[in-house]
């Protein structure tokens, strides 16, 4: 379990990660499915179906919910990964727009343990480290529609910030967002 402003959660399997993001109203009204969390938090993958809901005025893959297919997923992977002990924030993201995506667009996240454990080591040494993982959006017959870059926000949390979420008694949540950058 981790302490999340002073009271506990259980971690969530990947199983059921990918299961209940389905539901999270920014991905489901893109169209955008959650395929798979692998067990040991180093790889996700997404896919856009394309429908009338999600196509431009062209009639392919609306840019909005491309990029959205890439936002949350790497902080994710490396959070639970890393462990309650870090703040992960994804920061910043550039996506740049190859081809039209005209049929289903899929995109898969890796973050693998040996890079995590750089990044924490780092964050540890450095106090924040800023990461930029990059991925392909592409279709089946394997046609890059877009390319994504994300950049990670990886800290150690402050004992001060700790502290401040255990002892505080009114429920309200305890933001660190303020000291982001």
């Amino acid at each position: 379990m981790s302490k999340h402003a002073g009271r506990e959660r259980k971690r969530m399997s990947p199983q059921r990660m990918a299961r209940l993001m389905n539901f999270y109203p920014p991905l489901l009204g893109a169209g955008i499915r959650v395929r798979e969390f692998n067990e040991d938090w180093t790889r996700a993958r997404v896919e856009l179906r394309l429908n009338r809901f999600n196509r431009n005025q062209n009639g392919t893959a609306f840019g909005g919910s491309l990029n959205a297919m890439t936002d949350a997923f790497y902080p994710l992977l490396v959070m639970h990964q890393i462990g309650t002990d870090y703040l992960v924030w994804d920061k910043a993201c550039e996506i740049e727009f190859k081809k039209p995506g005209t049929g289903t667009v899929y995109a898969e996240f890796e973050a693998p343990k040996e890079l995590v454990a750089e990044l924490k080591a780092k964050a540890d040494a450095e106090g924040k480290v800023l990461h930029t993982f990059e991925c392909d959006l592409h279709m089946a017959d394997g046609t890059v529609v877009a390319h994504a870059k994300r950049v990670v926000y990886i800290r150690k949390r402050s004992d001060r910030a700790a502290g401040q979420g255990q002892a505080q008694s009114t429920g309200a949540p305890v933001s660190e967002a303020s000291n982001v950058g």
